[in-house]
C-alpha cells in the first residue's frame, strides 16, 4: 500500500469525527475562545502520534496485537487490548448513533431506526474483504465527497457575523474544568488505526504533522461556520449545527433542493469508510486475541453486536451513561497504548532476539 493511501486513510477516519458530536462538546465546553481546547486537542494528539509512531517503527511488518504477543505474551497482550477494543466498539455505535439518527430526521423521517443501521451491513462487508478494500474505497469517497463538505462549509460564509466571534480567547482557560472538553478527545483517537497497518517502513511524523494541520482547520471550521452564523447563545441548544448551517444557505444559486440533504449524505459516506476501518480493527483483534484464523465470525460477531448495541442506545441519557466510560478508554488508548508500544520498543532495541 503507498504511503499518499495511508495518509488519505489517516485524513478521511480523522474528517468523519469533526462534524456531528466534535462541534457539539466544543461548544458545550466553553462560552469563548473555542479555538483554545481545540488547538490543546491538537497538540495532546501530536505528541501521541509522535510516541506511537516512533514505536512502531521498531517493529516493521507488526501489527499492535503482533508487537503486544511478541514482547510480553499472549495473556498480558489481552489484558492490554481488551480496554481498547471495548473503546473501539463504544466510540463506533456512539458517535455514529448521531448519524444514523440525522438519516433518520433528514433523509427517512418514517423509517424505524433498526432499519437503518442495517447500513452497518455495507462497511461490514468492506472489513471482511481486508484493508485494501478499504483504502480504495476511501480513496474514492475522499475524491469525490471531500469537494462537498467544503462546499458545503464555504457556501454557508455569506451568512457569517462576525460579531459572533467575541470575545476571542478566554483567559482562565476554564474549559479544563469542564467534562465536555475530555469526552471530545474521542475525535483525536483516529492515529490508533496506524497500529493495524503492516508495513515495511512506516510513515514518519513528519509525514503526519501537516496531515494533522489541514484537519486542525475543518475541527475549528466544524465550530465556527455554525457559531459565526447563529451566536453561542442559540447554538448551545442545537444537536446538528453543521446540518442546520446548510440549511442557512440560499438556495436560489445552488443547483440542490435542499443544501443539509446534501450534507448528510457526504458526511455519510465518510462515516461509511471510518466505520468499515473500525468494524476491521475490531475484527483483527478479536481473531488475533481470541480465534484464531477464523475472520468471517470475528466479522460477524462485531457485526452483531454493533447491531444490537446501536438499537440499545435510543436515547440521550443511555448515552450520556456510556459516554462517561467511553471518556476514560479513549484517554487510556490515545495515551497507554502509545506508551505502551514505544516502552516494547526501547525493550526490544536492547534486546532484539
Amino acid at each position: 500500500m503507498s504511503k499518499r493511501a495511508l495518509l488519505t486513510m489517516f485524513f478521511i477516519v480523522h474528517l468523519s469525527r469533526y462534524f456531528y458530536i466534535y462541534p457539539v462538546k466544543m461548544i458545550e465546553a466553553t462560552s469563548a475562545g473555542h479555538w483554545e481546547p481545540i488547538i490543546v486537542g491538537f497538540l495532546v494528539e501530536l505528541c501521541c502520534v509522535w510516541i506511537f509512531l516512533k514505536g512502531l517503527s521498531a517493529f516493521p511488518e507488526k501489527d499492535i496485537v503482533d508487537i503486544c504477543k511478541m514482547a510480553s505474551g499472549t495473556w498480558i497482550a489481552r489484558l492490554l487490548l481488551i480496554p481498547l477494543l471495548v473503546f473501539l466498539f463504544l466510540n463506533l455505535n456512539i458517535t455514529h448513533s448521531y448519524e444514523m439518527e440525522s438519516i433518520s430526521i433528514f433523509l427517512l423521517p418514517k423509517t424505524p431506526t433498526y432499519f437503518i443501521l442495517l447500513l452497518y451491513v455495507i462497511p461490514l462487508y468492506i472489513a471482511w474483504k481486508g484493508y485494501e478494500a478499504i483504502s480504495r474505497g476511501g480513496i474514492v469517497v475522499f475524491i469525490c465527497v471531500l469537494p462537498m463538505v467544503i462546499f458545503s462549509l464555504i457556501s454557508a460564509m455569506s451568512n457569517f457575523d462576525f460579531d459572533n466571534l467575541y470575545p476571542i480567547y478566554e483567559t482562565r482557560l476554564s474549559f479544563f474544568k469542564r467534562p465536555m472538553f475530555y469526552s471530545a478527545f474521542f475525535a483525536h483517537s483516529g492515529f490508533l488505526f496506524l497500529g493495524w497497518v503492516k508495513m515495511k517502513r512506516q510513515f514518519s511524523f513528519r509525514q503526519a504533522a501537516p496531515i494533522l494541520g489541514i484537519l486542525l482547520i475543518f475541527a475549528i471550521s466544524s465550530v465556527y461556520v455554525p457559531m459565526l452564523i447563529f451566536g453561542q447563545e442559540s447554538i448551545i441548544y442545537f444537536r446538528y449545527p453543521n446540518v442546520l448551517t446548510s440549511d442557512t444557505v440560499d438556495t436560489e444559486w445552488v443547483v440542490f433542493d435542499w443544501l443539509p440533504t446534501f450534507f448528510v449524505i457526504a458526511m455519510i459516506a465518510i462515516s461509511m469508510v471510518e466505520m468499515a476501518v473500525t468494524f476491521w480493527m475490531m475484527a483483527t483483534l478479536i481473531e488475533k486475541l481470541f480465534l484464531k484464523k477464523k475472520r468471517g465470525i470475528a466479522v460477524l460477531l462485531v457485526g452483531v453486536l454493533s447491531y444490537s448495541f446501536s438499537c440499545y442506545l435510543d436515547n440521550i441519557d443511555t448515552l450520556a451513561k456510556f459516554s462517561v466510560l467511553n471518556t476514560f478508554l479513549c484517554f487510556y488508548s490515545i495515551i497507554g497504548i502509545p506508551l505502551a508500544i514505544i516502552l516494547m520498543s526501547l525493550r526490544y532495541r536492547r534486546n532484539p532476539a
